[in-house]
């Protein structure tokens, strides 16, 4: 009886060192098969994320490059003519070139030198301090600790806040307003600070309905951009939009501080 336990207990051993190298293949096909599936779910949301980039790259081109803009810097060019202002008329008209110029170059990469994104930024001004009637002044100062040549940012990350502090804040002034942006580098991120003296959202050249949805647009589109830029980069990138109050608690215009990852071109 003994012995025949003993058959059994052999029989059996053989028979499971038989199905070790079967259960082996079939754990190491399951393993296979399930690193596969991962690494095709991981390609699909790569392929997802590429084409959300590129989707928003391209409206935000098109929010720069918008026919209404455009159709306004034509209307200018024209109003200067008919005065017979050719001087200005030249001047807005190698500046509205050389702005387009630079936005689409800009537009054909995810991220541009901090020096050219700004020399963008201020034909854009220009344009705009131009057109507007009682005109305005503005600043653009940089840390000197900042290398902008080799610094990169996405393109024209800025010009939704620059925007809104012309025809949002300034546009409703009697008399003439200032608008200064700083940059500099706070806790490893870059931080961009505008600043306007403009109203309180008041007198706009849009009815206030057109206003709202414009500047909704341009809070949405940044606010998506850098939604996939934090995806991509695994990163905190944010702004802050406040009021700025004197003392007594009277408006005094409007600040946004905006935070980027901070990266160089090394």
């Amino acid at each position: 009886m003994q012995h025949a336990d003993g058959f059994n207990t052999d029989v059996i051993n053989m028979a499971l060192m038989c199905l070790l190298p079967f259960v082996i293949a079939f754990s190491f096909l399951i393993f296979v098969f399930y690193r596969k599936r991962r690494e095709l779910i991981f390609k699909q949301k790569e392929l997802e994320l590429k084409q959300q980039v590129a989707d928003v790259e391209m409206k935000a081109l098109r929010a720069q490059m918008n026919p209404h803009f455009i159709f306004n810097c034509m209307n200018s060019i024209y109003g200067f003519m008919h005065n017979n202002d050719l001087q200005k008329a030249e001047t807005y008209l190698i500046k509205i070139s050389n702005l387009i110029r630079l936005v689409l170059e800009n537009s054909m990469h995810t991220e541009v030198s901090l020096k050219d994104d700004l020399a963008a930024l201020q034909l854009y001004i220009e344009l705009e301090q131009i057109r507007m009637v009682q005109g305005f002044n503005y600043t653009i100062e940089t840390d000197p600790a900042l290398n902008i040549e080799n610094t990169l940012v996405p393109p024209l990350i800025l010009q939704p806040f620059v925007e809104n502090s012309i025809w949002h804040g300034l546009n409703g002034k009697a008399s003439k307003g200032t608008i200064t942006i700083k940059i500099g580098k706070q806790n490893e991120m870059l931080k961009y600070t505008v600043e306007d003296n403009g109203t309180q959202e008041k007198a706009a050249a849009d009815t206030p309905v057109m206003k709202a949805k414009k500047k909704s647009l341009g809070m949405s589109l940044t606010s998506e951009r850098l939604e996939v830029l934090n995806k991509t980069k695994n990163t905190h990138a944010h702004f802050n939009i406040s009021d700025i109050r004197d003392v007594n608690n009277i408006y005094k215009g409007k600040r946004v501080e905006l935070f980027l990852p901070y990266e160089e071109n090394l």
